[in-house]
């Protein structure tokens, strides 16, 4: 049974819900035009009982249905939770000390929840935020308790197989003091899915001297609007790492992660890689506030826009401490005439010792590199390919080199695939 404070909350963004505001970017979406009803899925006992067309997208986008190298696994298809398996039920790669439970289960297992309920993500930041905290279904609750530090990455994959429905998980991770995780959430659709809504609120807390990295892997449709909404606190000497790849058309996508370094020495670095086709809409920013005294920033974007593609990309950096630094780089490379890149940097120092720079450039491949590639014997397909590869950089500094393999594997096979 859900907790009174649950329904309260629940009923408060019921309220606000009505006369909540659209996002400040991005096209908005009519997200009455979707159903929060789906078909139910049953449950599994493994991810080799899936379908094989479920199996063949979730592969794309990191999830392994052998779950080596994992420390656990999390799977929910449209609004069902139908596999949710993790190390410490199976006694093996890690201590005792990590929890992962479908959220709606965590609710009502730990009462204490309700301090952490939308507690960075402001409920009311916008309607599609407030849309999650009303109608919330599902998402991955993964709580490392003290000085537990997680050998192997835990998965988690958000998959939609049901047309018109829209996907409301939330997500919420605790990393509590000196622990260590990593979580990998691919999110991808059934091939004979044409159009939905994946609209998802996710919050993380890194407390003192702990380590998260977060890598988020998308492959959609081109009918398909994504609205994921994130808030993180970090804390004294703490490390938060998030990295986003967008591999797919997309008809659109907005969200502007923020993180606030709430800690003294506390650091947080965005690596967002993305691949712009066909005529999909994107916007994606990140925006960090340095509060910490010696509080540490980095927002990292590169984007390949081909075809009738247009991306915005955004990021702030605010610095209200002395002695914090920030650095903010966005990168376009245009491969189509009709495509369109633009970069929107912003720094905001609230006091003379923040130390904030930023680098931007959206440009097209040099003529003379392609032509010095095609000299080697290289057609121009291939030395295209081979520049946007090397663009995109998949070098992430602080991942596990087998995952560090599995990234650069999954970004260079969907640049073959697109030249």
């Amino acid at each position: 049974m859900f907790p009174k404070w649950y329904a309260d909350k629940r009923g408060k963004a019921k309220e606000l819900l009505k006369e909540a505001k659209p996002a400040k970017y991005g096209p908005d979406v009519d997200l009455g035009a979707f159903n929060l009803q789906a078909p139910s899925h049953v449950k599994i006992n493994g991810l080799a009982d899936l379908e094989k067309d479920v199996r063949s997208a979730s592969k794309v986008v990191g999830t392994r249905d052998d779950e080596q190298y994992r420390s656990g696994t999390y799977f929910q298809y449209d609004n069902d939770v139908v596999y949710l398996k993790y190390s410490e039920q199976l006694k093996e790669h890690t201590p005792k000390g990590l929890i992962v439970l479908n959220t709606d289960d965590a609710v009502q297992t730990y009462p204490w929840l309700e301090k952490y309920w939308f507690k960075e993500l402001p409920m009311g930041l916008d309607k599609y935020t407030t849309y999650v905290a009303a109608n919330s279904v599902g998402g991955a609750f993964v709580w490392v308790q003290e000085d537990v530090r997680i050998e192997h990455p835990i998965q988690a994959c958000l998959f939609m197989g049901t047309n018109r429905m829209v996907q409301t998980p939330h997500n919420i991770i605790i990393a509590e003091p000196r622990s260590k995780v990593h979580l990998i959430t691919g999110c991808t659709v059934h091939p004979k899915c044409e159009t939905a809504a994946h609209v998802a609120a996710t919050e993380i807390y890194v407390k003192e001297g702990a380590e998260v990295t977060w890598s988020m892997i998308h492959s959609w449709g081109e009918g398909f609007h994504i609205r994921p909404r994130m808030g993180a606190v970090v804390e004294d000497g703490a490390t938060l790492m998030i990295n986003y790849i967008l591999l797919s058309p997309v008809k659109s996508i907005q969200m502007y992660p923020t993180v606030v370094l709430k800690g003294k020495g506390a650091r947080v670095n965005f690596r967002n890689l993305i691949f712009g086709r066909g005529k999909s809409n994107v916007d994606v920013g990140s925006g960090v506030i340095l509060s910490g005294e010696e509080s540490r920033g980095e927002i990292n974007s590169r984007a390949v826009i081909m075809d009738e593609a247009t991306i915005d990309m955004r990021g702030l950096l605010r610095g209200n401490k002395p002695n914090t630094k920030g650095h903010l780089e966005c990168r376009g490379l245009l491969l189509s005439d009709r495509a369109k890149a633009k970069a929107h940097p912003s720094l905001d120092a609230r006091t003379n010792e923040a130390d904030l720079t930023h680098e931007a450039a959206v440009g097209k491949i040099a003529e003379e590199e392609l032509f010095y590639l095609m000299t080697r014997g290289l057609s121009k397909d291939e030395a295209t390919s081979l520049i946007a590869r090397g663009f995109l950089d998949t070098d992430i500094p602080g991942l596990p080199p087998t995952l560090q393999a599995e990234i650069g594997r999954i970004v260079s096979m969907t640049t073959k695939e697109v030249m």
